[in-house]
């Protein structure tokens, strides 16, 4: 999880985290703004990440 310069266990475990605050099963997705308002990362620093990396 470079956004956040954690490691990859940390990462899995913000992930569960976050589905679990906004109420989302293990199979399902989050958005770059559910990451983006659980985290405090501005939206835009989170957009230019993922189109650097995709």
């Amino acid at each position: 999880m470079f956004l956040t310069g954690r490691s990859e266990r940390y990462g899995r475990m913000l992930l569960k985290k976050i589905k679990k605050y906004f109420g989302k099963e293990q199979h399902q997705f989050i958005t770059p703004d559910e990451f983006a308002e659980y985290s405090g990362i501005k939206e835009e620093v989170i957009d230019k990440y993922l189109e650097k990396t995709s």
